[in-house]
């Protein structure tokens, strides 16, 4: 690497480290973290096994002395076990569909970025037709295709969320491929993988860690709404979306059936949205005038 190229390096991920994480940030991570651990650590948590049913304890509301804290359903089995291990199948969607389309939508933005103008036209062309098809829609269209595996569940929430990250990674590396140091990397015969490697993934991944809390949040919401009309995760599976729509018949009268899970669900999707917000806040911020 020569010593111009390093020398005009941009300054923009020195700046963004600068600026402090608001502290909803911190109570948004605090918040995912308490959900990650509980699914983790669900088999040593649970006081019952999620799905053995007690014929004795059908629809006991949420009690400290009949040993079910938040009550158990129309089949016996308790609540907050459920919950506990309901959070699995949620974070794990979750987790892996967000990775899957950030690396999948980053990759395809770089290359239509820094690439020749027909393949930046395709690619462009392909996202906006992705776009233009709800989500859900496609979501249902697949799932009643190719069956409702957790693998099928994964993969679509994954090719329904890269659009968002293609958009940020084609501007902002259609935007750095003008400047300076990459001109300079490349006038020294650094090989192009290796100079957006160095000087553009690092600026984009504070970018597309925000653009991850918002994929993230959708995905999780989609998860559930799948789940709860029955093609998302399958019984007796525990599963926050599918324990809120096998409670909602109940309602009125065994209310805890539903609004647990619905508790716990908010819960993560409210840090979700926190944490996103806390790193919109500070990298926006750091890249004002930059982009």
């Amino acid at each position: 690497m020569s010593g111009v190229a390093q020398e005009v390096a941009p300054a923009g991920t020195e700046r963004m480290r600068a600026n402090p994480l608001p502290a909803r940030g911190y109570i948004g991570l605090a918040m995912i973290g308490v959900c990650l651990a509980i699914a983790v650590l669900a088999p040593w948590l649970a006081p019952f096994d999620p799905n053995k049913s007690d014929l004795m304890a059908i629809l006991t509301p949420p009690s400290l002395t009949s040993g079910h804290l938040l009550g158990a359903d129309d089949l016996g089995r308790d609540i907050l076990s459920r919950i506990l291990y309901g959070a699995r199948p949620v974070m794990l969607v979750g987790a892996i569909a967000t990775v899957l389309s950030l690396v999948l939508g980053a990759t395809l933005g770089i290359v239509a970025g820094a690439g020749p103008g027909w393949l930046d036209q395709f690619l462009s062309r392909l996202a906006d037709v992705q776009m233009t098809i709800p989500g859900l829609v496609l979501a249902l269209l697949a799932l009643s295709l190719f069956g409702t595996r957790l693998e099928n569940l994964i993969l679509i929430l994954a090719i329904e969320a890269w659009p968002l990250h293609f958009r940020v990674a084609r501007g902002y590396m259609q935007n750095v491929r003008t400047q300076g140091y990459m001109e300079a990397a490349w006038l020294a015969g650094v090989p192009a993988w290796r100079s957006i490697w160095r000087h553009a993934v690092p600026g984009l991944i504070p970018l597309l860690s925000v653009t991850a809390s918002i994929s993230a949040a959708a995905i999780i919401m989609t998860e559930a709404g799948l789940s709860f009309i029955g093609l998302g995760v399958q019984p007796p599976t525990a599963d926050w979306g599918l324990m809120i729509s096998q409670g909602k018949v109940q309602l009125g009268s065994a209310w805890w059936l539903s609004i647990m899970p619905a508790v716990a669900l908010g819960v993560l999707l409210v840090g979700v949205q926190m944490l996103g917000d806390a790193l919109s806040q500070k990298f926006m911020v750091g890249t004002r005038g930059t982009l």
